[in-house]
C-alpha cells in the first residue's frame, strides 16, 4: 500500500524528508553524478565569496533539468504527462524542498488518480498518489547540501499528471538548480498498458488502480536503465492500431494509439501537439495486443485492415524519426496471429531500419499482475530480450 498525499508521509531513511517509501518500491533510477560535482564546486564557491544565503523559489524548465518523455508548461508549471515523464536536476543549498501541483485527476476516485515518485541521490524518498491542488516535499532541512532530485510520473497519462511548480532553495548560489547531463543514447517506447506496467504490482484478481502501476517495473524503463538510456514514451492502457479491446470483438474505434502520436497527452488538461524535437536512436512499438479480438472476429478483412493500418503508422512514426532504427513486437498477452501481420507490414514497407520480434508470451507462474498483465519478473524478462536485440543492433 502506498501513501496517498504527502500528508500521510513519514520522515524518509538518513537527512531526506519527504513522503513515505511505498513497500513495493519503485525502482532506483541512474544519477549522474558529474553534475553533482559541478554543484559542489559552484557552493563552494559561493561561500567563499561570502554571499548571503537566501530562499529562491525556482521553476522548472528545459534550461535548468533533464526532461525524460513528454511534459507540457502552463501558467510556470511543468507538468509530467506520460508514463515515466521526469525531471532530474541538482539542487544545492541549506534548505529545499519541491512543490508540486495536482491536475483536475485529483478530482476523480482514488483508484485512478495521478501517482508519482522523488528520488534524491538515487533514493526513493517519495511514492504517492496525488490528491491534493498543491504538495510540498521537503527534500532536507538545516543541513547544507547537495543533491540530485528526480521527480516522475508512474502511472500513465489518461489518468492525469503530475506538476512541478517550483524548487525551493536556500542557497547563496545565483543557480542552485542546474541540470544532469543527457545520455548519449535516446529511446522512445510506443505501446499500451504492458508498456504502462498497468497492475505489475497487483495481483491477479485484483481491481485496477493507479496505486499498482509503476512504469519504474516497466520492460520499457528497465530497457533504458540496462542500456545507460534516456527515453521518450507515448503508451496508453487498452489502445491498439485499428481497434483498442474488444472483449467481444466488435470495433473499438475510440482508443487508439496512432490518434494520440502527435500529442503530449490525451489528458483534456494538457492536449497540446507534441514537436518531436528529442532525438531518438531507436524506436520500440509494442502495440497489437489489444487489436487481437478484433482481428480474430473476421481474420481475412480485419487482418488485412490491421496490417494496412500498422503500415500506416510505421509510415508516421519514420516521419517523425528519420533516422531511428524501428523495433516492433508482440506478444507478451498473446498475438502470434497478429505477430504476422506486423511482420507483413514490415515486409511491405521495406525500410532496412526496421526490424521485430515475437516476446514470448508470459507464464502463469510468473505471478501474474491485476487483469492478468506482466509482473515485474514477466517485465524484466521482455527488458532482457529487448536490451539484447538493441545491442545487437548498436554492435553492427
Amino acid at each position: 500500500m502506498i501513501a496517498v498525499g504527502c500528508a500521510l508521509c513519514i520522515a524518509a531513511l538518513g537527512a531526506f524528508t519527504g513522503c513515505s517509501n511505498n513497500k513495493n518500491g519503485s525502482e532506483p533510477v541512474s544519477i549522474n553524478t558529474s553534475e553533482t560535482t559541478k554543484a559542489v564546486e559552484q557552493t563552494e564557491s559561493s561561500t567563499k565569496t561570502g554571499a548571503e544565503a537566501i530562499m529562491q523559489s525556482i521553476p522548472i524548465t528545459s534550461d535548468n533539468a533533464k526532461l525524460q518523455s513528454r511534459s507540457v508548461t502552463k501558467d510556470g508549471v511543468l507538468w509530467l504527462v506520460q508514463s515515466g515523464s521526469s525531471a532530474e536536476f541538482t539542487v544545492s543549498g541549506n534548505n529545499a524542498s519541491l512543490t508540486l501541483a495536482g491536475s483536475s485527476g485529483i478530482k476523480t476516485d482514488e483508484a485512478h488518480r495521478p501517482r508519482y515518485a522523488v528520488y534524491a541521490d538515487d533514493k526513493l524518498i517519495c511514492d504517492a498518489v496525488m490528491d491534493k491542488q498543491e504538495e510540498t516535499v521537503s527534500l532536507w532541512a538545516d543541513t547544507d547540501k547537495t543533491a540530485v532530485i528526480k521527480v516522475m510520473l508512474l502511472s500513465e497519462a489518461q489518468f492525469g499528471g503530475v506538476g512541478i511548480r517550483s524548487v525551493n532553495a536556500e542557497s547563496s548560489s545565483a543557480q542552485p538548480v542546474t541540470p544532469t547531463d543527457e545520455a548519449s543514447l535516446k529511446i522512445e517506447f510506443i505501446g499500451d498498458s504492458i508498456t504502462c506496467a498497468y497492475g505489475v504490482e497487483g495481483k491477479f484478481g485484483d481491481t485496477f488502480s493507479t496505486a499498482a502501476e509503476n512504469f519504474t517495473k516497466s520492460y520499457a524503463y528497465l530497457t533504458a536503465k540496462a542500456l545507460e538510456a534516456d527515453y521518450t514514451t507515448c503508451c496508453y492502457s487498452g489502445y491498439g492500431i485499428v481497434s483498442g479491446f474488444s472483449a467481444d470483438g466488435s470495433k473499438n474505434e475510440k482508443d487508439l494509439l496512432p490518434d494520440c502520436y502527435g500529442i503530449s497527452s490525451n489528458y483534456a488538461d494538457y492536449g497540446t501537439d507534441w514537436d518531436f524535437s528529442e532525438q531518438c536512436d531507436f524506436v520500440v512499438i509494442n502495440l497489437g495486443t489489444n487489436d487481437i479480438n478484433y482481428v480474430a472476429a473476421d481474420t481475412e478483412a480485419h487482418g488485412k485492415e490491421f496490417t494496412n493500418g500498422y503500415k500506416a503508422f510505421l509510415q508516421t512514426v519514420r516521419a517523425k524519426r528519420p533516422d531511428a532504427a524501428i523495433i516492433c513486437t508482440v506478444g507478451t498477452m498473446g498475438g502470434d496471429d497478429v505477430y504476422k501481420l506486423i511482420e507483413e507490414a514490415i515486409a511491405e514497407l521495406g525500410d532496412e531500419k526496421m526490424t521485430s520480434f515475437f516476446s514470448p508470451s508470459q507464464s502463469p507462474l510468473d505471478d501474474m499482475g491485476t487483469d492478468g498483465h506482466p509482473s515485474k519478473k514477466a517485465q524484466q524478462y521482455i527488458a532482457d530480450i529487448l536490451t539484447d536485440k538493441i545491442r545487437n543492433l548498436l554492435a553492427k
